[in-house]
């Protein structure tokens, strides 16, 4: 579905990241990060599963799946990736990451901070969603005094250690994804179509996935199966396509990844590729 090139990785404690070029890359201008978002509740009144979107800017803006938007009367997360057009105002699908509170104010903001990997897959089970993300973030939240509510978002608040452990490391030249391992297996990969597109996701990406990979052995994911698995990309081929704002979104998986892809203007913009045979993942559905 897209072609990679890997290189070497860089491992710290149990997490492993691989740098990742893409021969699609190129620029487009948007806007994302949560820049220019008007995020409210619905105006029929606030539902756990709708929230509003508006992009003030000139620009078409990217919000991605699992990015997080804080406030309202719960903290969200959005559950696929999607295109909102210049000054437009859309429902997106999202899933409640707080459950003990329900009540507050009809707006939200989003930073760009983004859920785990493991939080963010819990759509990919498709059944009771909603219950599944919150089994999730309380593992995150368990044991950590003072999250009353069960907030996905203040836990993050709290990851000081996360942050500081990946805080150095810098896209190289050209680079415009990376392949996460943890406890010695690929876990997830993003690409973007631009280095600077992956610059200013970058932190946030190691952050989340660091908070994964406290619950896995201090092991390195070694190259060649970081290789093989960029190898099972080749073969995975789109199984279906969707609507995702003004862009679309092809899917496609096999017995070892799932992968979406979102488009726009006949490109690649951002794509996320997960092991779903990862111990982290397998140890979910069970």
């Amino acid at each position: 579905m897209i072609e990679l090139h890997v290189g070497r990785g860089v491992t710290r404690g149990a997490m492993t990241v691989f740098p990742l070029w893409s021969a699609t890359s190129g620029y487009r201008r948007y806007t994302m990060g949560g820049r220019g978002l008007h995020v409210t509740e619905s105006p029929e009144g606030p539902q756990v599963g709708t929230l509003m979107v508006g992009n003030v800017e000139d620009r078409p803006a990217l919000v991605l799946e699992g990015q997080l938007f804080e406030g309202g009367w719960q903290h969200r997360m959005a559950r696929q990736s999607l295109m909102v057009g210049v000054h437009q105002q859309v429902p997106v699908e999202v899933a409640c990451v707080e459950q003990g509170r329900w009540g507050g104010t009809s707006s939200q903001n989003s930073r760009g901070r983004r859920a785990t990997p493991y939080v963010a897959d819990a759509v990919r089970r498709g059944r009771d969603v909603q219950g599944e993300v919150w089994r999730r973030v309380a593992e995150h939240t368990r044991g950590f005094e003072g999250l009353g509510t069960g907030s996905f978002v203040d836990r993050l608040d709290l990851a000081d250690a996360e942050r500081t452990q990946w805080a150095d490391l810098r896209p190289l030249p050209g680079q415009s994804g990376v392949l996460i391992g943890i406890g010695g297996q690929p876990y997830v990969a993003e690409v973007f179509d631009s280095s600077c597109r992956l610059r200013s996701q970058l932190p946030g990406l190691l952050e989340a996935a660091a908070l994964d990979a406290r619950f896995a052995p201090a092991e390195a994911t070694p190259g060649r199966r970081a290789r093989r698995f960029v190898e099972r990309l080749d073969r995975v081929r789109p199984r279906r396509t969707e609507p995702a704002g003004i862009a679309e979104r092809v899917r496609g998986a096999s017995e070892h990844l799932d992968v979406a892809v979102l488009r726009w203007r006949d490109a690649p913009v951002h794509t996320r590729v997960t092991h779903v045979r990862h111990p982290l993942l397998v140890g979910a559905g069970r």
